[in-house]
């Protein structure tokens, strides 16, 4: 039961570090790449889809326009040759009637009259009875004040097809000339039985009936009034068929807008979607398909709005006590400082720091230590006032804004806050611990402060409260400000004297390789200078330090003094790591200033290991795509801190060029004896290893555990057991 117990926690954090950089990592990419389709969309200025829809409809209506009229004109030709050719075959057979009964006579007035028949036709230009030759004209017809194409004379070949009389019908010859013109021949036959004899005459007897071609008939005729005609009427009917298309466009354009009305509903909000707005709703109406796309969008909708809720907390909240963080903290004291400067009155800053957070760290566990900062969390939420704010400020650290309040209640609200101390209880591993506050407090009243001045006042009263035997409470005169820099209390002027004398003091803990190998890795810790106790832990200070924006001088200052040691040295396995703050990897300079470094001193950058804490890594997913990967092909190298410490790195380690992987102590502490921190440790040390990573285990607690990790794969132990820290490097 407790295993499984364990699995389904594990599996939780997990899951919820999953989440948590989706939300993190998803909307900035999504953001980036659909502003610029929407940018790029807008400046090449697209059609509306009705208007697309309705040219493709258009251009498809022109085509078979196109193609019908064309299809019309060349049937049109055709009807015109073919009622040509029929009235020339009638006119041909007529006047073949007419002139048989007189053409052997060869009486051209007989033909003559004979040929006037086609004098009614307007249509026929010319009429000719000739001779068998084709070269002689027996009798003649030309109709006046009109143009005829000079036809040629009728060649051999065309006379042969004429005289033809082995066909079942005459041949009729049709030759087209220009000016919708027609040349129309065709023989003139005459029949004769050979044998006239009653007595054997037969009809059914082959070869009783003789045919002979004794002439030809030629005509031109004009056929351009009848194409005229036709065409016009064609080109009627095609302008008629345009305006109907037209009319039919128009109300098409009419119905697709219609039918799509509800789609371009959905523009508006898409827009304001675009614009980075949620407040959006989409009507979900018009077609089933149309209905489904605005429901879906107002799912999404929705899940952006949970989405845009969830990272706004998380932006401004503490991940482990569900308090605002420092940033939002910040933000609001700007306000009322602004407000207070502006309407007058006055608020309260506390300033609370816990006086026995790093004994139960260093005796309980780091796991204790998180119970007791929510526990505490929960203890100040419930005793504020309601408008209030209060805040984990940092580490064991936290700040109270109190509105519209004076001195006199300033003060009894710091001895409302003790008095709760005093009445809670820490239970811990059975033992039961007495916590107490030490309170700086500042009055915030003047308008010529600034936030960051009020909270180093508040600083320098806790500090003050903390000297002067801690669970208690200070208040800050402005007054005796001087005095109280003087005696030492105030943080931020000894950082700075700190920083500007280069008095950072590194200790060394080595790290001991577990496989043999031949890399001597020390981590290397800050430590500041202190006449009474020899040097201040960071615990004292790291804080303040971050709070007044210090941290990144630290880094810069300690890197150096490595920077320094590896250039005397000159031992190719030396290897410093160091932990990296985020202030550093966040400035703007400090891949510059890592690439001057290695220059001005000499010194490889694979003598480096930056350390950055997994809580880092989750907060600033973007800036180190860029700081990691370009140190990287340097050779700069990187070890995730707290590796598991929140279950969030997982997903990331194969994005970054990470080398090494430094395993929580909370996995390390009870390795030998919990089988679900075994199994994690084992899992971790097979997924480094897919990933050509080397993993370190921290705070390593006796040789028991060594030899397990050991026997696990681990590849480095770290912890007191293992070697303590000093100001000594020992090689």
């Amino acid at each position: 039961m407790k295993i499984r117990t364990k699995l389904s926690y594990l599996q939780s954090r997990y899951s919820e570090a999953a989440s948590y950089i989706g939300h993190r990592v998803a909307p900035v990419k999504q953001s980036k790449v659909f502003r610029k389709a929407v940018d790029l969309i807008e400046q090449r200025a697209p059609r509306s889809l009705a208007n697309r829809i309705l040219a493709l409809q258009l251009a498809w209506a022109l085509i078979i326009y196109i193609l019908v009229i064309v299809a019309l004109w060349f049937a049109t030709n055709l009807v015109i040759e073919s009622n040509v050719r029929h009235q020339g075959e009638g006119w041909i057979s007529k006047l073949d009637e007419l002139g048989i009964p007189v053409y052997a006579t060869n009486d051209s007035t007989q033909l003559a009259d004979a040929i006037s028949y086609v004098h009614n036709f307007p249509e026929v230009l010319r009429a000719q009875y000739m001779d068998v030759s084709g070269g002689k004209i027996i009798s003649g017809y030309t109709r006046k004040n009109v143009l005829i194409n000079d036809f040629p004379t009728l060649a051999d070949n065309a006379i042969v097809e004429l005289k033809r009389t082995d066909l079942p019908q005459k041949f009729v010859r049709f030759e087209k000339g220009d000016n919708s013109q027609m040349r129309v021949s065709a023989p003139i036959w005459i029949k004769s039985i050979s044998n006239d004899g009653m007595i054997d005459f037969s009809l059914t007897k082959k070869g009783s009936e003789k045919i002979e071609t004794i002439g030809i008939i030629d005509l031109v005729i004009d056929y351009s009034q009848i194409s005229s005609n036709l065409k016009r009427n064609l080109a009627y009917a095609s302008v008629l068929i345009a305006v109907m298309m037209l009319i039919a466009a128009f109300i098409g354009r009419i119905m697709i807008r219609w039918a799509l009305n509800p789609l371009s509903d959905l523009e508006e909000p898409l827009t304001r979607l675009a614009n980075g707005e949620t407040n959006v709703t989409v009507k979900s109406s018009g077609d089933k398909e149309i209905a489904r796309i605005g429901m879906a969008l107002n799912t999404t909708i929705s899940a952006l709005k949970e989405r845009d809720e969830a990272l706004r907390r998380m932006a401004n909240h503490d991940n482990l006590t569900g308090l605002v963080n420092r940033k939002y903290f910040v933000e609001q004291l700007e306000n009322e400082v602004s407000r207070i400067a502006t309407t007058g009155g006055s608020s309260a800053l506390f300033f609370f720091d816990l006086d026995r957070f790093k004994y139960i760290n260093d005796t309980y566990g780091h796991a204790a230590g998180d119970r007791l900062l929510v526990q505490i969390a929960t203890q100040l939420s419930q005793r504020i006032r309601g408008r209030d704010l209060v805040a984990r400020f940092g580490g064991d650290e936290f700040t109270l804004l109190a509105y519209n309040t004076n001195l006199k209640g300033a003060q009894d609200i710091a001895e409302s806050f003790l008095q709760l101390m005093r009445d809670f209880t820490f239970y811990e591993a059975g033992d039961s611990l007495k916590i107490y506050f030490s309170i700086g407090i500042t009055i915030i009243d003047a308008g010529t402060h600034t936030s960051h001045e009020y909270l180093k006042e508040a600083d320098t009263a806790v500090h003050d409260a903390k000297s002067h035997g801690r669970n208690g409470y200070k208040i800050f005169h402005r007054k005796n400000a001087d005095t109280s820099r003087e005696s030492g209390t105030g943080w931020h002027e000894r950082l700075q004297s700190v920083l500007v004398l280069d008095q950072v003091i590194p200790y060394y803990q080595p790290l001991t390789g577990l496989k043999n190998q031949s890399m001597h890795i020390h981590e290397v810790l800050l430590r500041l200078p202190d006449t009474d106790q020899g040097v201040i832990r960071p615990g004292a200070f790291m804080s303040a330090a971050e709070r007044f924006g210090l941290m990144g001088e630290f880094d810069r200052h300690m890197i150096k003094k490595v920077a320094r040691v590896l250039s005397v040295q000159k031992d190719p396995d030396l290897i410093f790591s160091l932990n990296l703050s985020e202030q550093f990897f966040t400035e703007k300079n400090s891949i510059e200033f890592l690439k001057t470094l290695i220059i001005e001193y000499r010194v490889s950058p694979a003598h480096f290991v930056f350390e950055i804490s997994e809580q880092h890594i989750l907060k600033n997913i973007e800036k180190l795509k860029i700081f990691i990967p370009a140190l990287s092909e340097i050779e700069f190298r990187f070890a995730i801190d707290d590796f598991c410490a929140g279950f969030g790195s997982l997903n990331y380690i194969k994005h970054f060029p990470v080398h090494f992987i430094k395993i929580d102590s909370s996995l390390i502490e009870h390795v030998t004896e919990d089988n679900i921190d075994r199994i994690t440790v084992s899992a971790i040390v097979e997924i480094a290893a897919s990933l050509n990573m080397q993993t370190i285990a921290k705070f390593v607690p006796d040789q028991k555990s060594i030899s397990l990790l050991k026997k696990l794969g681990v590849d480095f132990a770290q912890g007191n057991f293992v070697g303590e820290p000093s100001s000594i490097l020992k090689i």
